[in-house]
Formats: structure tokens, sequence, C-alpha cells
């Protein structure tokens, strides 16, 4: 009972895109008549059409059928043996149907497709490109990309050189172009190129490219350029002509008055002491004579310093009484009757003896110096050295050479 199916080949081939055919042979081995309906099953059902569809046979009577295959020349069609089955379905006897086996050998097939994005870029020190590749075929796809220019102007970086695709797939490689040369200034220069995706087993695409080289300076920058140098001379004009003129004005008006003030104080105080009064040109306070250093004579003891002593009768308004004078080898200690200032020293060591120079205040050291390292040496103070009444400014000398002779000029303001 029932029937029997056979192929006419255990296997049939065919490539992605195209159609393959095998025949069928069927026998009723029923009593009755009986129709027999004819379907494919599996991986290929969706490919495959049998022609015809339904088979009426006597007992014991043959027919034969077409199975018609027609993969689709597509990445979703797998490469290699897809096993199918034909079944034959019995109208009168469902449980004598029979299904017979067979294997569907597809074709592999390489469709690669490649793009350059973006094809035309623009920099002066290069720019980057985008290399596409998508494999449309039903095998795995292996590519390489390289790069070049007819004049030899540009230099590629490829990362990665090689691409691997899977059936259906896409991979993307970073195309670096360069120019070997660069330029400072001028218009952009047009340079083309060419990349190549070369697939494993197929022949080389070719994607045409172009950089459009500009100059490293831009174009507006020899305008930029001249506009700066243009402000540059008005602020140096306007300095020259305006603000300086008016500063020094501001400035000098500043200083007149204070000037004045104390030119008026101390041709006061002058004036009550009987000295010389300052002229209207003076700067500042007269400056006290110097007095002649007293004359020894070979082999004689030299004359005491008499100790210093404020200007009498002159006070300057605001400061004080201005006093003066020496430390030396012979007066080395300074007694002042009231609250002593001082504002300026002058170290002299004319002979160049070596040793030390200390300066205290009583007993405690404010300048330590070495006489070896200067001949002349002068101090200001803007905050001056006060020795208050009931104490001592006193000189310690210590010389290593045979001539011993350093002396501190002191000068400054003593009130009472």
């Amino acid at each position: 009972m029932g029937v029997t199916v056979s192929l006419q080949a255990p296997s049939v081939e065919v490539e992605p895109g195209a159609e393959a055919v095998l025949g069928v042979k069927l026998r009723n081995n029923g009593s009755v008549v009986d129709e027999f309906s004819l379907d494919v099953l599996g991986d290929s059902a969706a490919w495959a059409v049998v022609d015809p569809a339904t088979i009426s046979l006597f007992p014991a009577a043959e027919g034969t059928a077409t199975i018609h295959f027609r993969p689709p020349r597509a990445p979703s069609t797998p490469a290699g043996s897809v096993p199918f089955g034909l079944r034959a379905r019995s109208r009168e006897d469902p449980a004598g149907s029979a299904v017979e086996e067979g294997s569907l050998v597809v074709g592999a097939f390489v469709e690669p497709f490649a793009e350059l994005v973006p094809r035309t870029s623009r920099g002066s020190g290069g720019a980057s490109h985008e290399v596409a590749v998508d494999n449309r075929g039903n095998v795995r796809l292996s590519a390489e990309v390289s790069g070049t220019d007819a004049d030899r102007l540009l230099r590629f970086d490829i990362n990665p050189p090689g691409v691997v695709v899977e059936a259906g797939g896409a991979s993307f490689a970073k195309v670096r172009v360069k120019p070997a040369r660069r330029f400072w200034r001028g218009t952009p220069k047009t340079r083309p190129f060419q990349l190549f995706v070369t697939p494993e087993g197929a022949g080389p695409i070719q994607l045409d490219g172009t950089l459009l080289q500009e100059a490293i300076l831009p174009p507006w920058f020899g305008r930029l350029l001249a506009v700066l140098l243009a402000a540059l001379i008005a602020l140096v004009l306007l300095w020259a002509f305006v603000l300086k003129p008016a500063i020094n004005s501001a400035v000098g008006d500043a200083v007149a008055s204070p000037i004045a003030s104390l030119r008026s104080d101390v041709n006061a105080a002058l004036s009550g002491a009987g000295l010389p009064t300052m002229g209207a040109g003076a700067g500042g306070a007269p400056s006290p004579s110097p007095t002649p250093a007293p004359t020894v004579a070979p082999g004689a003891s030299p004359t005491p310093v008499a100790p210093p002593t404020a200007s009498p009768g002159v006070v300057i308004a605001g400061l004080g009484t201005p006093v003066d004078g020496r430390l030396d080898g012979t007066t080395k200690t300074l007694s002042p009757t009231g609250t002593l200032f001082l504002t300026d020293l002058v170290f002299s060591n004319p002979n160049g003896a070596a040793g030390a120079l200390v300066l205290l205040r009583n007993t405690t050291p404010l300048l330590q110096m070495r006489l070896e390292n200067f001949r002349d040496y002068d101090l200001h103070f803007v905050t001056p050295i006060v020795i208050a009444a009931g104490q001592q400014l006193n000189l310690s000398l210590s010389c290593t050479s045979s001539t011993c002779d350093p002396a501190v000029f002191y000068s400054g303001y003593q009130r009472p």
C-alpha cells in the first residue's frame, strides 16, 4: 500500500540567482486510484517549486514530476550542501505517504562593494576619509585597502590596512591623507588620489577621491596683520602726542605742591637758625658741608673725633634735628641725648684693609661686613635705624692687616 518516491539524482548543484531542475518518479502501490500531493521540506523549501504539485495514478501506475530550485543571489543564501526532502501525501491512504531525501549544493559567490566617504576633503595638513566595505556575497570576504596618487604628492595612513567581512556585513577602514609638502600662502591646490579595495580572489575596486590642500596661513591672515599694524601705529601716536604729555603734566602738578610746602617748612627752619635758605629751584633739604678730615703728622697719634651733636637751632618740621658724624678706630661709640633716627650710612675702607666690621646697638649686632668686600659702600633706609635715649651705637673693628682705618659716616635726625 502507499506510494514509492525516487529522485533522479541524490543531489543537485545550483548557483545563487540561477535554477536547478531535479526529476522525481512516483509509483502507486495501492489497489485504488489515488491522488498524491507533492511538496519540498527543509531549508530550501522557500526556493523550490514542484511541477506538477499533484499527480493522480492508477494502481501500480507510475508518474513523474520536476523540482525547480531557484535560490536568490543574496547574502542570506548559504553556500554549501542544503538537505531537503520531497514528500508525497496520499489522499486515499494518508498513512501510506512517503518522503525521499536529497541535497542541494549551493554555489558560493563574492560580491564586494566599497564606498569612500567623503569623496572630497580639505585641510592644510591633511584630512580624514573612511572606506566602507560591504560584503554582498554569501561567503566571508577578506580585502586589502591601499592608496596612491599619480604625482606622488600625498601620503596615506590606513587603519586597518586589511578588513574581514562576514556575509551580509560591513567593515570600515580609516584613511588619513597627508600632503608630502606644505605651503604657507596661496590658493588651495587640488590633489586627486585613488584608493583600492582588493578582495581575495577578485579584482580590485577603485575609489577616486580628492584632497583640497589649503595654505597654512588662512586667506584673512594678511588683512588681520594689516589691521593689527595700523592699530599699533595708532596706539604709538596716541601715547606720544596725547597720553604722555597729559601724564607728565599731571605728575608735575601732583609733585609741585608737596615740594613747595616742604621747601617752605625747611626755609622757615633755616631762617630761624640764621642759616641761608633754599632757593626756588632747590629740590630738597640742604646737605651739610663736609668737615675736612684732621691732618695727622707722621708718627703722631690721631686726634679723637668729637662725639656728634645736633645742629643747633635747626629743626625740620615733622622730622627733628639733623645730625651726622663719624665712627672709626678712635671714636667707636655714639651716645645720643635723645632718640636718634639713622637714615644713611656710608662705609669707607680707603686702604683696602682686611678684617671685619660690626655695627651694634648696645651689644646687639645691626650690620656685619667683611672689610675686603668694599672700599666705599653706602646704605639708605626708608625705615630708619632707631637708637633710643640711653642706648649706644657701637663700632667694632678687627683688622688682619697693619693698616686699619675703616670708618662709618652716619646721618639722620634726632628728637628729644
